[in-house]
């Protein structure tokens, strides 16, 4: 079920930080249970993905149990189905962590070895099954600032913070590939309609102000699982995991509805903006089943809603 815009704020005491892509989702508890408050200040102890669709992604462990899994309720969730749904935990015990199995499928890996439980120590490769792999290190507030940097410039659009192309290349293809042969997946493929009048009448920067907000009423309506792209100039694209054609369909109306009941203030101007969308399934694509199948079966709906009068959705040939 997809979600309606809200204002309400997770409690205090527990953040939720998540790749745009859903990919994998740290939640945190602040409390310390092994270490003073000086120490845990000084020092970020990090899983840097160096294996798996989220490269170079950096999460934060907490000092205290975190559960590992595919299972919403993990303190780390990894969308992967590689992974069991408590796949093992993380333990802070005497100024350490320690990593332990829970039995999982696929097992859990320290440099290689299969483990039942081990402690880390900085610089080892940590593996969840065979679709995640982490280095565990030991970072000031300047390196880790840096790596969170490094990986938002290589798979975030600079200016509307949706994922990039590149990001959306590599995203599709995993996703083709970790989808059973009996789950739905779909595509979305969203254009403004008639964007370079907006230009052209209001200039770039309104433009620009535009697409950030486009970017923004789509995040809205959007689970966390799912995953936004800027796959080029005003055309956007979403890939919808455990999606049925129906159900993507309704989503879509959504955000076309979004874009044209109200409209974009730039430099209090009201700008009036419509999107054509095309709506696509892996089952669209039977029997071939590629991502380059999925974004044609896609882009020719979207194109069908532009040839027939834009601002709509369009979810068959």
């Amino acid at each position: 079920m997809y979600p309606a815009a809200s204002s309400m704020s997770a409690p205090k005491s527990r953040e939720r930080f998540s790749a745009p892509d859903g990919g994998m989702t740290l939640q945190i508890d602040r409390a310390d249970l092994g270490r003073s408050a000086t120490t845990m200040a000084k020092n970020h102890f990090l899983l840097v993905c160096v294996q798996g669709l989220e490269v170079g992604k950096p999460l934060e462990l907490v000092l205290a149990e975190t559960i590992v899994g595919r299972a919403p309720n993990c303190g780390l969730v990894i969308a992967d189905s590689k992974v069991s749904r408590q796949h093992a935990k993380l333990l802070w015990m005497n100024g350490y962590h320690v990593l332990e199995d829970m039995n999982s499928a696929n097992g859990t890996f320290v440099g290689g070895a299969r483990i039942t439980r081990k402690r880390l120590n900085p610089g080892d490769i940590v593996q969840f099954g065979t679709a995640f792999a982490f280095r565990y290190s030991v970072t000031d507030s300047t390196e880790k600032a840096l790596l969170e940097q490094l990986y938002q410039s290589s798979v975030l659009d600079a200016l509307t913070g949706a994922h990039n192309r590149e990001y959306f290349n590599t995203a599709l293809s995993t996703e083709l590939e970790q989808t059973p042969s009996n789950a739905s997946l779909c595509l979305l493929m969203l254009d403004i309609d008639h964007f370079k009048k907006v230009n052209d009448t209001c200039g770039h920067p309104a433009g620009d102000a535009v697409l950030v907000e486009v970017v923004e009423r789509i995040q809205l309506r959007l689970r966390p699982s799912d995953i936004l792209c800027r796959f080029g100039g005003e055309e956007f694209a979403v890939i919808l995991r455990t999606t049925t054609l129906p159900q993507a369909a309704r989503l879509a109306e959504r955000l076309r509805q979004a874009m044209r009941k109200q409209k974009f203030v730039v430099a209090q101007q009201g700008i009036s903006v419509t999107t054509s969308i095309g709506c696509a399934s892996l089952e669209c694509c039977a029997p071939e089943r590629s991502p380059e199948a999925l974004i044609a079966a896609a882009d020719r709906r979207l194109y069908a809603a532009k040839r027939t009068g834009r601002d709509r959705v369009v979810v068959s040939d």
